[in-house]
């Protein structure tokens, strides 16, 4: 064989190998940027040790908020594929190596769920579904935010009534999971002008104070079911309770600290009282401001308690791509927080070649 051609050939096989191989380290890249990734950031988190106590096993929750699942109006298809892999990948990666019993997702499911028809809407359901698919040992739950449906001036009754059927939820709701109570509220039925959505609401609100009071034995109980243990509920909706700006946080993100608008950016201060007057949660948590905030707020500021308790109630806003991880036991609370894997985290590497609650019983 002629020495050009023996060259030539030694050529084309190094070309195809290097072709090879760059192959596969781009599929590997891509393997451990889309996939292994995520397991070694999660995994650097862990459910808190508590002493286990087998008559009153804890119950393991994870909250999520404002996951905005674009619609067909707004974004890029890119961006849209780019945005629902990531939390697909988050999501699943979380529920795998933490394996909660409950996932809540507090509002704006869905970023356009207020303009799209009720098509595009049971397309929206059913990609939710999808993205945020859990095991059979796992329950979700999904409340209302004011994407969803509309804020108060643009929830019209087809708005709601789709969401509830699609979702199985009502205006205020109360969930029991192994005797600890959670109280499902929608805010945008909080405005307090007496509408159908807001009366509807309301009285909702006031039967579930009547069970919690019945349960300690206060009142006139007749034909009203009672709960067989009684803790002080859990309230989750997507609105803050009121504050006036961030300020008034014990931990909030670096923002600037602006006034909050009430029934905008934090439910008004009359419907906040009326929440806590009524129910008396230990803790609340909600979404719909983006940005972290742990605010405590004792009791007594609720002004009609009959009894109010030293401790306070504990409001925190879950940041989107933020998870909550809880150990709830039913009174006591410690936290940290952590987030999902971020895209920039992914771009260091390609170029390149933790939030806990402990809840317990009084």
């Amino acid at each position: 064989m002629p020495r050009e051609s023996t060259v030539m050939t030694m050529y084309a096989v190094g070309g195809l190998l290097a072709i090879i191989l760059a192959t596969i380290h781009l599929f590997c890249l891509v393997f451990f940027c889309e996939y292994v990734f995520y397991y070694i950031v999660i995994s650097q988190c862990s459910w808190p040790d508590i002493q286990k106590n087998d008559q009153n096993p804890p119950l393991k929750v994870m909250l999520l908020a404002d996951t905005h699942l674009l619609g067909p109006y707004r974004g890029h298809w890119f961006d849209k594929l780019r945005r629902e892999w990531q939390m697909y990948r988050s999501f699943q990666t979380a529920v795998e190596l933490f394996r909660p019993e409950a996932v809540f997702i507090l509002g704006d499911l869905f970023d356009e769920g207020k303009w799209v028809t009720d098509p595009e809407f049971s397309n929206y359901v059913e990609r939710y579904q999808n993205l945020f698919s859990v095991p059979d040992s796992t329950k979700l739950f999904g409340i209302v935010g004011n994407h969803d449906i509309g804020f108060h001036y643009e929830a019209r009754q087809r708005l709601t009534k789709r969401f509830e059927e699609s979702f199985h939820t009502t205006g205020v709701s109360l969930l029991t999971l192994r005797d600890i109570h959670f109280v499902l509220v929608n805010s945008i039925a909080m405005e307090g002008d007496g509408c159908y959505l807001c009366s509807e609401a309301e009285s909702q609100l006031r039967n579930i104070s009547r069970i919690f009071r019945c349960s300690r034995n206060i009142g006139n109980c007749k034909d009203v079911p009672t709960l067989s243990s009684y803790s002080k509920p859990i309230l989750l909706q997507h609105y803050p309770l009121y504050r006036e700006s961030d300020r008034d946080c014990q931990e909030h993100d670096p923002i600037p600290l602006e006034l909050y608008r009430e029934r905008w950016e934090v439910l008004s201060q009359e419907s906040s009282d009326l929440i806590g007057e009524l129910i008396s949660p230990r803790i609340a948590f909600s979404g719909h401001s983006h940005n972290y905030c742990r605010l405590t707020v004792t009791q007594a500021a609720w002004r009609k308690y009959p009894n109010p308790m030293n401790q306070g109630v504990i409001g925190t806003d879950v940041v989107d791509r933020k998870v909550v991880n809880g150990v709830l036991h039913t009174h006591r609370l410690v936290s940290s927080k952590w987030y999902f894997p971020k895209w920039a985290q992914k771009a260091s590497v390609i170029a390149s070649g933790h939030p806990y609650w402990l809840i317990y019983k009084e």
